[in-house]
């Protein structure tokens, strides 16, 4: 298969030209300003198949670091198949799947359960971060290791298996895991409150709109202080190595929301750039860097999640570092729940909402508006996970890769309209949201894993399951 007259995202900018694609790889990058024999790079086309892309832009397919497919006890909220879909719909070719299942995944036994669950049920490729086992189990992680998972998840505000992630020698012990073994441990940074804690933060800012309230319960000193906690015990752990071939563990924070993390942990890489005793990097979600909790939603539900919305400065604050190329990861947590847990009371509805098919458009609207290069989209959405996280065959539009690529195109403006999402979790905060300041905007055109178009109903859910060898 042939995609011609295209505009390439390839070495770092666009090329017009067009890629070849055999079983599933991309074989051959014909650029127009280097080579004009298009006839003798067309007698290597085996099938025949000659796509026309019009000028459209092939960038390649978007490597999302953090979702939650749910399935396994949660099918009401969303399904391997159904989550995975609205995924491919949205020029994601490549998830990683969180282990909050039920029963959550924390052995190896579950871990394999969750695995053939997802079988013949995604539609693009998916990796698994598995949950710690009970009492920091190494022969348990051993086994879950060799699975061939991502990472490990750690969650201090309620543990998938009744660890105190507050308490140092679980955090050292975790450390020296990801030390010995060279595998990612992935954080929620929020240190949690005490129940009278909570109490009189409701108390004191009960004339708050809920968004606001929600954003005092898990406010930004809580989130910094939970990151500083880590930072030290990472520096305690690797003062600790006792040879230069010792690794320092590999650490990733997951959706970092506010100025005060973001400042602690450039410091603290900046610190220990010459050392090479920082392993650590982090994400940002697309609503925190587009969203804050002024926003006036219908039912405040929809846009409560964890970490908040934050106030505007945040927002706005870690947008300009994404523009300045100081955030390398975005992350979506696509966290869906069904509409009903949304109409319950503020408190006792779930925190997250659907994050899919909403960061390519309002991203690549960005790049399209001149807020943001095409060169530091691509990085964060493609090439920094890839690299990251060793997917050798991923992120790039290079002649041997995996020919996971999307195809844009620029349309007349059109609303966001979250009924059509093919997530079973059919609402947004961004509803309401201006995608555009022009009268034109990014739609996704066609989407491939592996040469085979996957936005469509008629694609077949032939993703694969990611191993890691460690």
């Amino acid at each position: 298969m042939i995609l011609k007259n295209a505009n390439i995202y390839y070495n770092g900018r666009l090329n017009k030209g067009a890629i070849l694609i055999q079983d599933g790889i991309i074989t051959s990058i014909f650029q127009k300003s280097f080579n004009n024999n298009f006839k003798k790079f067309r007698e290597n086309n085996q099938d025949g198949i000659e796509i026309d892309c019009k000028d459209r832009y092939i960038l390649p397919g978007i490597i999302d670091i953090h979702s939650h497919l749910r399935d396994m006890g949660q099918c009401d909220k969303e399904t391997f198949y159904s989550g995975t879909k609205a995924a491919a719909y949205s020029g994601i070719t490549t998830v990683f799947n969180m282990p909050n299942t039920i029963p959550p995944a924390i052995n190896a036994k579950q871990v394999n359960k969750w695995q053939h669950k997802a079988k013949n049920n995604i539609f693009i490729d998916v990796g698994f971060i598995s949950g710690v086992p009970n009492s920091i189990d190494e022969e348990e992680i051993k086994k879950i290791i060799a699975i061939g998972i991502i990472g490990f998840k750690i969650y201090p505000l309620k543990s998938l298996n009744g660890i105190d992630w507050t308490n140092s020698d679980n955090i050292q012990k975790i450390l020296h895991i990801s030390s010995r073994y060279q595998i990612p441990i992935f954080i929620h940074p929020d240190w949690p409150l005490t129940s009278d804690e909570e109490e009189i933060i409701k108390n004191e800012y009960s004339n708050f709109s809920f968004l606001k309230l929600h954003n005092k319960l898990h406010s930004e000193t809580s989130e910094a202080k939970y990151v500083n906690f880590i930072l030290e015990n990472y520096t305690l752990l690797t003062k600790g190595l006792k040879s230069s071939s010792d690794k320092p563990p590999i650490i990733h924070f997951c959706h970092i929301s506010c100025s005060e993390s973001f400042n602690l942990i450039q410091k603290f890489l900046e610190e220990n750039k010459e050392q090479s005793k920082a392993n650590i990097s982090f994400e940002v979600t697309p609503h925190h860097l587009l969203l804050s909790n002024d926003i006036i939603l219908k039912n405040d539900n929809i846009g409560k999640v964890l970490p908040p919305l934050r106030d505007k400065a945040h927002s706005e604050f870690l947008f300009k570092q994404l523009e300045k190329g100081n955030i390398s990861f975005i992350g979506t947590d696509h966290a869906p729940h069904s509409v009903n847990e949304k109409l319950l009371n503020n408190f006792e509805a779930p925190s997250g909402f659907p994050g899919f098919e909403t960061y390519s458009s309002l991203l690549l609207n960005k790049v399209f508006q001149k807020e943001l290069s095409l060169k530091k989209f691509v990085e964060v959405s493609s090439e920094n996970p890839a690299k990251r996280f060793n997917l050798m065959s991923k992120g790039f539009i290079e002649e041997g890769n995996d020919a996971d690529v999307i195809i844009i195109e620029i349309v007349p403006k059109y609303s966001l309209n979250s009924e059509k999402f093919k997530t079973k979790a059919k609402f947004t905060p961004f509803e309401n949201s201006k995608l555009s300041d022009r009268k034109t905007q990014v739609l996704i055109w066609k989407v491939f894993l592996r040469g085979n178009e996957i936005n469509t109903e008629k694609a077949l859910p032939d993703g694969r399951i990611i191993k890691i060898n460690i």
